[in-house]
């Protein structure tokens, strides 16, 4: 009994352990950028030249969670890249429609592989 306890702690301090890694690479690693508006600006315009009214958040196409306020547009990626995975047996693939990605197995895309880091 005391070998299973043990085994589980040990696999639950390693799942904590990935968790904070994780986190701390997507919290200093935000893909964000900023524009100032003008002084007599009406709203925001965004990069596809779309005018949005001040205090409004939207989602772009492109995977970015924005807003817009007097003083600015600010944009950050929703988007959490797999980036530490085994390349040679793996693949990661992108999903458009909810901005996501998966990493499966090349010989058997069924199957998914461990990520050991992400940024975003």
């Amino acid at each position: 009994m005391q070998a299973l306890e043990g085994t589980h702690t040990a696999r639950m301090m390693h799942v904590l352990g990935l968790l904070i890694v994780v986190f701390s690479v997507t919290l200093c690693d935000a893909q964000c950028w900023l524009e100032k508006n003008e002084a007599d600006a009406r709203g925001c315009v965004d990069k596809n030249g779309v005018l949005h009214k001040f205090n409004t958040k939207w989602r772009t196409k492109d995977c970015y969670s924005c807003t817009c306020t007097k003083k600015e547009i600010q944009c950050c990626s929703v988007v959490f890249t797999p980036v530490d995975y085994d390349k040679e047996k793996c693949e990661r693939i992108f999903y458009e429609d909810t901005c996501s990605y998966t990493v499966v197995e090349k010989a058997d895309p069924s199957k998914h592989c461990e990520v050991r880091g992400i940024v975003g």
